[in-house]
Parts: C-alpha cells; structure tokens; sequence
C-alpha cells in the first residue's frame, strides 16, 4: 500500500512539474513583456468574470506539450519491463551487453531523481514569471514618491467656466506597431487605418516624428494597471508582503487614498460613468471606480439585470465590442440630456489576448485573425466618433482614445515588426480645448495622461504635475524625460512606504473575503435610485 502511494506521489509531483515547465516556458515566450507582479495582482484582487475562451485558448496551447513531457519523465522511473532493451558493447576486451532501457541510474533512485527534476521546475517557474526580479526589488525601499508625487488634493486644479464634457474611449492592447510604417507604425501595411487617420488629424503626442505614444512602466502593463495610471498618475502595484495593502480591497475601498480624474470630477459636479463588456469586478474595476467617483458600472452584471442580454447571450470576456458601442450611443444620449456636464469611459475588450473576438459582421481582410480583430476594432472606433460628432454636445466635448498597455501576445508582433521598433501605446485627443506646445519627440507613460487628459478639457493645473504624470500639453518636462525611463522603472518596482501606508492605507483584507459583489437586486436600486 505504501509502495502505490509512493508512485502516486511521484507521479503526481512528475505532472507537476510538467505544467510548471510548460507554463513557464509559454508565459516567458508569449508574454515575454509581462511581469510576475500583474499575476499576483490578479490572484489576489479578482480573478472573477475571467473570459473561458482565454482559459480554453491557453490549456489548448500547452496541453500537448505538458502530457508529452510528462510521458518522457515517466520512462525514466520505470523499473521492470518483461523484455529489457540491451546494447552489446565491448568493455575491456570482453563483450557484456549493458542495460539501456530502463535506466537503471533514475529508476533506481526514483525519489532523487524526481526530486531534481521538481527543483528544476521550480527554478524555470522562478526565472520563467521573473518571480526573481520581484523579490529582487522588493528587497529595496525607494522615497521616489516622497519626492515626486503630487497630490491633486492639494494643488488648484481650475476648471473653465464652462466645463467640457468628457468621453474616453480605452481600447484593450491597442498600439501604434499596428500603423503602416510610412506613419510611425511596423506593419508594411497599416491595419489600423481609421485610428492612424485620426491620430494624424487630430493631437497626437508621440515619442518621435510620426505617430508614436507612450511607454508603459512597471505596474501599468496589464487593463487594471493601465486604467489606475492613466487616471491616478500612479502603477498599481501588489506589495510583496499582504500587509498594508487595504487599498484594492479592505472593506470595499479601492486606493481610496489617492486622488483622481474621477475624485476632480465629482467634486465638480460631473455625471461620471464607465462601461466596459465584461464583468467590472475582473482586477478590481468596479471597486476602484465606485471607491473614486462613484462612477455608474454599465458591465456585464450590468446588462444582464437590466434586460439588456442573459447570460445564455455572454460571449468572450461578456458581450462583445458591437454592443458595447451600440449602447454607449445611449448611455451617452441619455448622460447629455442632464443638466450637469459628463465624464463617460468606455473599455473595449475585443482586442484582448488571445488572438481577440472577430465580430461576425468584421471583415476577414488578414490571414491572421488578431489583424481582423483590430482592423474591426478600428473601424468601430472610428464609427462611433463619426457618430459623436453629428451630435449637438460634440462641440463642447472632448474625446480620448487611448490604449490600456501594450499588446501582450509577444509572439504577434515580433513576427511583424523589426526587433529594433520600439512599441508604444496609441493615444489621440480629438476636439481639445487647447493646443500643445509641443508633441513630437516626447518621453513620457502612460500616468502622464492623466494630467493631460485633464488639460485637454481646458482645466489648469497648478506645478502641471498630478500624480507622477505631466501634463503634455505644458512645456514641463515629465519624470522620464527629466530622469530616464530606467531610473523611474526601477524606482517603482522597490517597494515603497509611501505607496503601501499613505496611498493603500494600512488595513489589509484579501477580496476573496470582501469581495464586492452587486446582486441583480442591488444593481435594479441602484438604477432606479441613480444612486451610482
């Protein structure tokens, strides 16, 4: 009986090992720009309303490869065959035949041998999700934001007399490697056409002569990450230790310390709402926009409470791209019929990995099916904008259409691109208040749009900085270019006091314990009683 446990074990702990390699290896390769801290975030702060489709594409991926290495380990612990495999060979003069098959060496020392084989699975799993680079800088404490965060808070932010409103279009993993070359992209063709068309039309600001964007920092390369910097000026970041860290979770606040577009918004008065097609409570979403402006969550949840679909209709990460521009139209019929001026996020999730949710009514333009993915993407873009300007609020709004982080399918774009293009995230401000004084040639990521997005309304803003972003549209130079994007990066990957004490609070409960969840109940009443 102990002897049977004993292979289950080792055949257990072999499987194991096998994912952990497996996994590994895809996660480094694929995902090569990603780092260790997102996953931790997402382990720790919602993994909930993850799409199937993903989690299928990516057991799909790796499951073949995961049971033939499993398969190969075994036969190295296999003891007894009825009929050995031998090799005749001549030692010393004398012929002896010499066991080939099973290997003595490992089947003999069956626990040893799979032992190493576990340890070596741990180290490529530790090197693989560059857990060592995590723990590397945890290890160090940084006073970056003691010296460089600026807390709105604290600071005149000055709104025009008459206040704009203000739509923000945040399209999943959208970058500029997907324009044309001619225009600042990496593709020899641009499959993008409408959003390079905008972004030349219209302001664009760039790291060099053509159409370029923004660099992602350390905590701002995954949705979450990305809607936190472009909004707060600061990465999201997962402190090493679960202590001080109330922040994403606690008793259903979210970075409740820091101060943001949604906080300078309502205290001003704004409707505030974002829409997203996928359940908001993935990464913590509806809690960091009900814990900052208590924005209205038109998600999944959503949709389905009110009528909108049933969950028989859900798709991809919820409901796809078609409908969630089909009813931002209303939603943004309906925030312009109000007395007060708006602020309405809309987060597409068409384009997110792996290989994206090609519409039925998309056009297969590209073999490659990410390429039709974005191309649609574009194109809807694109449409609603158009759509936005025969309205009669156009004039006193002001549109942002930007990316989230780069696209995270490695893979894809080194096939396309030249090793030495540099990638960046797309961003154009369509119907801007003012004009900038310069927007070539700039250093900058993407927390530095918080400040801008601001400015693009008319708001003026004290010192131009909020957060550990600059206002592009100043003549201040932002954090990067001032002290190297390496500098910085680093800086945010150390663990700070500051970040954990002053901006999470110090109150650390896990969300799968306070997880904040909205019944169809409590999505009705807050509905009627438009207490969003």
């Amino acid at each position: 009986m102990k002897k049977k446990i004993g292979i289950i074990v080792i055949l257990f702990v072999l499987f194991l090992s096998s994912v952990m390699i497996v996994g590994s290896i895809y996660y480094s390769k694929q995902y090569a720009d990603q780092e260790f801290d997102q996953i931790l975030y997402y382990i720790l702060h919602g993994v909930q309303g993850t799409s199937s489709s993903v989690v299928k594409e990516v057991i799909q991926h790796n499951i073949l490869a995961v049971i033939i290495l499993f398969f190969i380990l075994v036969t190295f612990i296999i003891r007894n065959l009825k009929e050995p495999k031998y090799i005749n060979l001549k030692i010393k003069g004398e012929k002896k035949n010499v066991q080939i098959y099973p290997i003595k060496i490992t089947s003999n020392n069956r626990i040893i041998f799979t032992t190493v084989i576990f340890v070596l699975a741990l180290i490529t799993t530790v090197y693989g999700f560059k857990i060592n680079t995590f723990v590397k800088y945890n290890l160090q404490k940084t006073n970056f934001y003691e010296k460089y965060y600026v807390d709105g808070s604290n600071v005149e932010i000055k709104f025009p007399h008459q206040k704009r409103n203000l739509i923000i279009i945040s399209v999943e993993s959208l970058e500029n490697s997907l324009c044309s070359k001619e225009n600042g992209g990496g593709w020899n063709y641009s499959v993008i056409p409408e959003l390079e068309q905008l972004a030349t039309e219209n302001i664009n600001f760039s790291h060099n002569e053509k159409i370029g964007g923004y660099t992602i920092t350390y905590g701002t390369g995954f949705t979450s990450g990305g809607l936190v910097a472009y909004t707060a000026g600061i990465p999201l970041i997962t402190p090493a230790t679960l202590k001080n860290s109330n922040s994403y979770v606690g008793s259903g606040k979210y970075l409740e310390n820091a101060y943001t577009l949604g906080d300078i918004l309502k205290k001003e008065g704004y409707n505030l709402e974002i829409m997203m097609g996928s359940d908001g409570n993935f990464g913590g979403r509806t809690q960091y926009f009900i814990t900052n402006g208590e924005y209205k969550i038109f998600d999944l949840n959503y949709a389905i409470a009110t009528g909108k679909m049933t969950e028989n209709e859900k798709v991809w990460w919820g409901f796809e791209d078609d409908r969630l521009f089909k009813w931002a139209k209303e939603e943004t019929i309906e925030l312009a019929s109000k007395e007060k001026p708006f602020n309405l996020i809309i987060h597409t999730a068409d384009t997110h990995f792996v290989d994206g949710y090609l519409s039925t009514l998309a056009e297969n333009k590209y073999e490659n099916k990410y390429e039709n993915v974005h191309a649609y993407a574009s194109k809807l873009t694109n449409d609603f904008v158009n759509w936005l300007r025969e309205q009669d609020f156009y004039e006193n709004t002001t549109i942002v259409i930007l990316g989230d982080h780069l696209g995270m399918q490695s893979e894809f774009y080194a096939e396309h691109i030249d090793e030495k293009y540099e990638r960046t995230v797309y961003n154009a401000i369509i119907n801007s208040a003012i004009e900038p004084e310069n927007t070539t040639n700039r250093k900058f990521t993407t927390m530095d749009m918080y400040p801008t997005i601001l400015a693009s309304m008319g708001v003026q803003i004290e010192g131009e900085r909020l957060g550990l972003g600059t206002n592009l549209f100043s003549g201040e130079k932002t954090l990067v270019e001032e002290l190297g994007y390496d500098y910085v990066d680093k800086e945010l990957r150390k663990k700070s006091d500051f970040y954990n004490n002053a901006l999470l609070g110090d109150d650390y409960k896990l969300i799968k314990d306070v997880q904040m969840t909205r019944t169809k109940e409590d999505i009705d009443a807050e509905y009627v009683n438009n207490t969003y």
